[in-house]
């Protein structure tokens, strides 16, 4: 054995070792726990087993339970990650989803500027993620880079589907204040403290697509004041109306008795005092940025009329997704007809034809054996919540893991320590 079954998840942290004897670990530690690859010996099909912290038990409670409210969407035309089953282990709860390959804050991590053929794809795909979310009325609540997830790189060049449902939660459950989001992909109406539904995903969606175009986050990622200054900077101080009704408003903003604007936005000096931080404001490329429109002094210009009108599309799309107002914000059905999606579905601007934006999703992949230095074995990096390590195939028969005390079908094995 290599560790005690007492364990807990944060103890094990390096890729490789045993977690509560059964789980080879990825390298790296989620919210609220880490992600095992394995293979079920029923069925022989690898899946990804993401194990909760124990005292994180009722995050991963509520994580299943929006699985099961997402059950009754048809998963294969929705691009949602797909989750089996979960159940308890030596006090840590598990759930079992599917396995995906490679995050894309991972793919572009290693590469420059993604073209808009590519922007297109995911796009589509995301936007059709929430659409079927907005269906049954539920917030993902944390669309960041890390929680979009390439489906098989090599054999579905830029299938994508949405991954992490920790911080899910249906719009008629939702309080001020309760939902956070990711900083730099985070609402102005969840900073402001205003009532919250689906447009908050939309606008994350868009700073994803942005992250695409420009390679650099739109908006800073370290500092909630700095999301307001650029906000108004690049789109405009949010409405008087807006800021009475917004419960963290007097963090950000003042009264102004000066001027007709009845709020001004608070200076630095007077933003550290109100929320009693010592810091200095960071740099942003949001910082040369007047409009969303100057995202594209970024970017090559344009060497055909066809490239041309792409950027222009694509821009306007985006100014439509980061709507301040959240009740102008485009819907997921109104993008999914906005003329950046619907143009040139076959060639792309160089000709050439575009991703797939259609994936396989009957059953997962069979597992072979492997070792963990083998570069076929899918040694792939991830999310540090939703991804996996390595595959490997059930060799050791008694490393297996019950998926409950009372079942004896359906185990799961990993790879020895």
């Amino acid at each position: 054995m290599c560790c005690s079954a007492h364990c807990a998840v944060g103890e094990v942290s390096n890729r490789g070792r045993c977690l509560c004897d059964y789980f080879k670990v990825l390298k790296g530690q989620g919210t609220f726990g880490k992600v095992a690859s394995c293979v079920r010996l029923d069925t022989k099909e690898c899946v990804a087993v993401k194990i909760i912290k124990r005292h994180l038990t009722w995050a991963g409670k509520k994580e299943a339970a929006a699985f099961q409210h997402i059950s009754l969407l048809v998963l294969k035309e929705s691009n949602l990650v797909r989750f089996y089953e979960s159940f308890m282990h030596k006090g840590h709860m598990c759930l079992v989803l599917e396995m995906l390959d490679q995050t894309l804050e991972d793919l572009m991590r290693g590469r420059r500027q993604s073209p808009l053929s590519e922007i297109r794809v995911v796009s589509q795909q995301m936007l059709g993620a929430l659409k079927a979310l907005k269906s049954i009325g539920l917030v993902h609540a944390d669309i960041k880079p890390d929680n979009v997830m390439l489906v098989n790189r090599m054999q579905q060049p830029f299938t994508v589907k949405l991954i992490d449902f920790g911080c899910a939660t249906p719009v008629s459950r939702i309080k001020r204040g309760t939902i956070h989001q990711t900083l730099g992909y985070r609402a102005p109406e969840v900073i402001l403290g205003l009532p919250i539904d689906e447009a908050a995903d939309m606008w994350s969606l868009g700073c994803v697509l942005a992250y695409m175009y420009l390679s650099r986050h739109l908006y800073p990622i370290r500092c909630e004041y700095e999301v307001m200054r650029i906000l108004v900077q690049m789109q405009g101080q949010p409405d008087d109306r807006l800021l009475d009704a917004g419960i963290h408003t007097q963090t950000f903003f003042s009264k102004n008795k000066d001027t007709n604007q009845e709020w001004r936005l608070n200076t630095w000096a007077e933003y550290m005092q109100v929320a009693g931080l010592t810091s200095q404001p960071g740099q942003s490329i949001s910082n040369q940025f007047s409009c969303i429109d100057d995202l594209t002094k970024e970017r090559p210009e344009p060497e055909t009329v066809r490239e041309h009108e792409d950027t222009r599309a694509f821009v306007s799309l985006l100014r439509r997704m980061l709507r301040v107002v959240s009740v102008n914000r485009v819907t997921p059905a109104e993008a999914l007809q906005d003329r950046f999606i619907t143009v040139r579905q076959g060639k792309d601007s160089a000709g050439e034809t575009s991703c797939s934006a259609t994936y396989s999703q009957s059953k997962a992949p069979h597992c072979e054996p492997t070792s963990p230095e083998d570069p076929s074995s899918g040694n792939n990096k991830g999310s540090p919540s939703d991804a996996a390590p390595p595959t490997v195939g059930p060799t050791d028969q008694h490393e297996v893991l019950s998926r409950s005390d009372d079942r004896s079908t359906g185990f799961i094995s990993v790879q020895s320590g």
